[in-house]
């Protein structure tokens, strides 16, 4: 059969490959791309990257087949997808270089990542970047030994199940005169005890921090110090981490299918920290901030001159309008809500990397896209 084939049986291929699923429908056709490239929400027969894919590697294989559902945008019975932007060319699975992320579904550890996780706190005031009290209970303070017997919270990281904190690699590369010896769990504002919400109709208090000592820090043994390649890290703690109460509880991974391929679209995904701050102080109180996916593309130009190689296993966000990870934020998390077992619930998907010394002055903040370190993550968690 000649490669170029009919445009009735690419349509017919499009659709065995795309089949529909529910999701919310973007208000405008713009979207990401599953590498973070921009592109245009349009029916697959008139996006000529998916045909010229379909024409070039036709018979499929299954890993091509993944490629173009990943691509799906937002369907109504129609067959949808994320149309690149001209010059962004959807990759083959013939290129060893595109990796796709794995698929963990039957990973023999997989039920050591807990079903009840992201709960989304119905009380969340927006327009503030003041995070509310429970809203975000996997957030966790990574605690150091500084040279002259004094502490200090330099990173943070997040709450996966009972024993293991999931953070970024280089906060697991200390000194001599910065040591790692404690995480701390269920904390809100650093400077009070215990952290309490006022309200004209009620009042609360959550329940006492948990300081946990360190028993195994697990570093990426892919981790590139110069180029933030493989940036990522586990902290088993000492004894288990009590997330009965409402004030700790783990955040979900993208464990399955759906959420390994969710395309980003034009949603803001949520940041969060304890970070420096506008006034160059970091902050007593957990903060918050939504951003803008910026595209592979664009945070690769953005960091050309440095030894940082931004690639499709990292997430570039904000940069542009000034608000973005900044230092002390490093190893937390950017999440969107989506589907868990059928609840909306918040998944992480990225961790904060680097990004420029001043946050938000220009670059993008860089993350490590976490669908691409399901399998390290769960080959190195044990019960």
């Amino acid at each position: 059969m000649d490669k170029l084939i009919s445009m009735n049986l690419l349509h017919a291929l499009l659709v065995i490959y795309l089949p529909a699923i529910v999701t919310i429908k973007p208000q405008t056709p713009e979207c990401t791309t599953p590498s973070a490239g921009t592109g245009t929400c349009v029916p697959a027969k008139e996006c000529q990257p998916v045909i010229d894919f379909i024409q070039r590697n036709s018979p499929l294989s299954q890993a091509d087949k993944e490629i173009l559902r990943s691509y799906q945008c937002s369907v109504e019975n129609s067959v949808t997808v994320c149309c690149p932007d001209s010059q962004f060319v959807i990759p083959s699975s013939n290129n060893p270089d595109n990796e796709l992320p794995p698929d963990v579904t039957n990973h023999r550890n997989i039920q050591l990542l807990p079903t009840e996780c992201g709960p989304i706190y119905g009380r969340s005031i927006f327009g503030t970047n003041r995070a509310e009290l429970y809203e975000y209970p996997w957030m966790a303070l990574l605690n150091y030994r500084l040279e002259k017997s004094n502490t200090d919270f330099r990173c943070t990281g997040t709450v996966i199940n009972d024993w293991y904190i999931l953070t970024a690699a280089h906060c697991l590369i200390t000194s001599p005169t910065l040591q790692l010896t404690s995480v701390r769990v269920g904390e809100h504002t650093i400077t009070t005890d215990p952290d309490c919400e006022y309200f004209i109709e009620d009042s609360y208090c959550a329940d006492p921090v948990q300081d946990i000592e360190i028993a195994e820090v697990i570093p990426h043994p892919g981790f590139v110090s110069k180029t933030f390649e493989n940036d990522i890290g586990l902290i088993r703690v000492a004894h288990r981490i009590n997330t009965t109460v409402e004030s700790v509880r783990p955040i979900c991974l993208p464990t399955t299918k759906d959420l390994r391929t969710r395309n980003f679209g034009n949603t803001n995904v949520v940041v969060t920290g304890w970070g420096i701050t506008d006034t160059g102080k970091k902050s007593s109180e957990l903060l918050r901030v939504f951003v803008p996916v910026v595209s592979e593309q664009q945070c690769r130009k953005a960091y050309q001159q440095t030894p940082a190689f931004v690639t499709r296993k990292q997430i570039c966000t904000g940069g542009i309008n000034g608000s973005d990870i900044c230092r002390s934020d490093s190893g937390g998390p950017l999440t969107i809500a989506y589907l868990h077992n059928n609840n909306v619930r918040m998944i992480e998907y990225g961790i904060a990397s680097f990004g420029p010394v001043a946050c938000g002055q220009g670059f993008p903040g860089v993350y490590t896209r976490v669908v691409y370190y399901m399998d390290w993550i769960l080959d190195n968690l044990k019960p």
